[in-house]
């Protein structure tokens, strides 16, 4: 729970935009719930950076804070950057156990996993949304590297052990038919992806009265690959009223969740780059930007043309970051 969060987010730049994806979709939620009033649930971590850029963006001011490691927990304490923040020393595990759901009125839960514990993070996404109601809005963060399920060795192909490996740790939530390549690489966040809408479904059996709306999935990588999904539950005869108030289908990163995840991987910029090819958008396309630059930034020139067309998608969210002296 502590350990992601330990890295500063002017390293995570692929997670920043994640980040403000979020606020972005919460905002347009915003036109059908007032999200102001909701309550924030989710994992601080020692700097508590979500829960500021949260109340700042959205003036959120009813927000819990879970960590487990007591020495985090510390930090917590003395870097709390709002007194709206209630800061608890316990894992979510414990408090899906001891929480009472029905003391706030609607909830938004990140819950930002940070280990390869899948099998115990999948069953907290069920036991999660069996406690949300009409309304309410959960993200969850998962480590999508498949060489949490074994690394390659001398032995024979890596891709059929990690697939029985997948079926063993999936469980109850895994799709049918796992094959050896839905483990590798680029399919292995689609594959965790359709686990966790299983174990949200789960969550929801037996309630005929509420159902799942995936809203956005994304891919991102910052050293380790991850993978994040986010939904809400909706009255079943609210569901259209929403999304014509929300006009969610009309933006641009909206996801029903039956594709892939939304790959976020922009390229490493200086600032004297950024600002030249901020200025040439949002009409240039990735290739005239290079051709503009007359080279590329990358590790080769097609993974270039990609993080250039991501970086077109994605630079209103991208934070500047800059060295301040206080």
């Amino acid at each position: 729970m502590s350990a992601g969060g330990s890295i500063p987010y002017h390293l995570r730049q692929n997670k920043a935009i994640e980040r403000n994806l979020f606020v972005d979709l919460l905002s347009r939620i915003g036109r059908y719930f007032n999200v102001s009033d909701f309550q924030y649930i989710g994992f601080g971590g020692p700097f508590l950076e979500d829960f500021k850029h949260l109340h700042s963006s959205l003036r959120i001011s009813n927000m819990i804070s879970l960590e487990m490691d007591h020495n985090v927990f510390s930090r917590q304490q003395f870097n709390k950057p709002v007194s709206c923040i209630s800061l608890r020393n316990e894992s979510s595990a414990e408090f899906l156990e001891a929480y009472d759901f029905n003391s706030a009125e609607n909830l938004i839960v990140w819950f930002d996993y940070a280990t390869t514990q899948i099998s115990e993070q999948l069953s907290e996404v069920q036991q999660l949304i069996e406690k949300l109601s009409h309304g309410d809005i959960f993200k969850i963060t998962v480590n999508a590297s498949p060489v949490s399920l074994g690394h390659a060795d001398a032995k024979a192909d890596i891709l059929p052990r990690r697939a029985d490996e997948a079926k063993i740790r999936l469980g109850e939530y895994a799709p049918a038919n796992i094959q050896p390549n839905d483990v590798n690489t680029k399919n292995y966040p689609s594959l965790l992806l359709k686990s966790i809408i299983n174990a949200a479904k789960h969550g929801l059996a037996g309630d005929s009265s509420l159902v799942l709306e995936p809203l956005a999935s994304f891919v991102y990588s910052d050293g380790q690959q991850m993978l994040t999904f986010c939904g809400t539950l909706l009255n079943t005869n609210e569901r259209d009223s929403f999304y014509e108030k929300t006009r969610l289908h009309s933006w641009p990163f909206y996801s029903d969740c039956t594709q892939k995840p939304k790959s976020i991987s922009v390229p490493v910029l200086s600032m004297r780059e950024r600002v030249h090819v901020e200025s040439l958008l949002p009409g240039a396309s990735a290739e005239q930007i290079i051709d503009d630059l007359k080279y590329y930034v990358g590790y080769d020139e097609p993974t270039a043309r990609n993080e250039m067309g991501n970086f077109i998608s994605f630079y209103r969210m991208f934070p500047w970051y800059s060295r301040v002296v206080v």
